[in-house]
């Protein structure tokens, strides 16, 4: 079983000479960490950079001693799977097949059928994935990348408008990520999705800056309010 670190380094990202993320040092093992914060808190943002979508100014994202910015794009796909928050944004093909056949040519990998089991996404295949329902497109989406087995795995929102199947796609296939020893970061801005999660830690970050790190267990109310995300409080007592 791999042990191999992904160690993000005084990470720093500007665009239009604004800091959009402010030297983020992380060190990340196999197993499930999420990213908590309220919208436009820098969440996509860092997960794009460790995945080499967007320019870095400062710093340098490592994966078993090599830097992934510097690997050629096709490697990079057999190492990092960013899975976007819009899924609609990462679709080129005209059929769901096609999708999941794209990113298979692009990494040279043999697909995971148990992913594509764990999805649902096998009867859609013959669909277009741009006349997909919300939830439909984002299993379709999140299979369409990790279906080539990455090491490291980026789900930016997964929850978003998904119906009860959807939801427990999601949790069996972190479920299924952590038996594969797979590094696994997730943004959630809805602290109540923690729950279903069960991260091995929580960084807190605000502001384009990781401000807590803290675990599943210690994370208070106290802490979600002073950073301005939702506390599972509130919703509680929304919901009597």
């Amino acid at each position: 079983m791999s042990n191999k670190l992904l160690k993000v380094s005084n990470l720093t990202v500007e665009f239009f000479k604004k800091v959009a993320l402010e030297d983020i040092t992380l060190e990340l093992p196999p197993g499930v960490h999420a990213i908590l914060g309220p919208n436009s808190s820098g969440k996509s943002t860092l997960l794009k950079a460790i995945a080499s979508l967007i320019p870095i100014k400062k710093g340098e994202v490592i994966y078993d001693g090599i830097s992934i910015s510097k690997l050629p794009p096709k490697k990079r796909a057999q190492i990092v799977g960013y899975c976007w928050q819009n899924p609609y944004q990462g679709f080129f093909e005209d059929s769901v097949k096609r999708e999941i056949e794209f990113i298979l040519k692009n990494t040279n990998a043999k697909a995971s059928e148990e992913v594509l089991e764990i999805l649902g996404v096998n009867k859609l295949y013959e669909k277009n994935p741009f006349r997909l329902s919300g939830g439909e497109a984002r299993r379709v989406s999140i299979a369409s990348i990790v279906v080539a087995d990455q090491p490291i795995i980026l789900l930016d929102e997964p929850f978003n408008d998904m119906d009860l199947d959807g939801y427990l796609s999601i949790v069996n296939l972190l479920s299924f990520f952590r038996k594969r020893n797979k590094t696994v970061i997730i943004a959630l801005n809805n602290s109540m999705h923690l729950n279903l999660v069960k991260p091995d830690d929580v960084f807190v970050i605000y502001s384009g800056r990781i401000v807590e790190k803290t675990t599943l267990r210690e994370l208070n109310d106290d802490v979600l309010e002073k950073y301005n995300i939702v506390t599972r409080k509130l919703i509680l007592e929304s919901a009597c």
